[in-house]
């Protein structure tokens, strides 16, 4: 992920203002889970793929997918 040209790789939402984001309650994972989350995100951050943002009233949980090598995959699902 590091060293990609935004250029090349680059998401952006395009929300139509008519639109009201849609608000998914909060998950509760296990430690595991956290913990895998939470890795995920510092990698991201480092890469300077994602940023921090506070929404305190729009939440997009993650979703963790098993991998063959028995790490997790992490997704986002966005409504709107």
């Amino acid at each position: 992920m590091s060293g990609v040209d935004p250029d090349v790789a680059l998401h952006r939402f395009h929300v139509d203002p008519l639109f009201h984001p849609i608000k998914q309650r909060k998950r509760i994972f296990s430690e595991e889970k956290n913990l895998a989350i939470r890795e995920e995100v510092i990698n991201l951050l480092k890469a300077g793929a994602t940023r921090e943002l506070q929404f305190p009233s729009w939440i997009a949980n993650v979703v963790l997918v098993r991998k063959p090598n028995n790490k997790w995959r992490m997704c986002t699902i966005s409504q709107i």
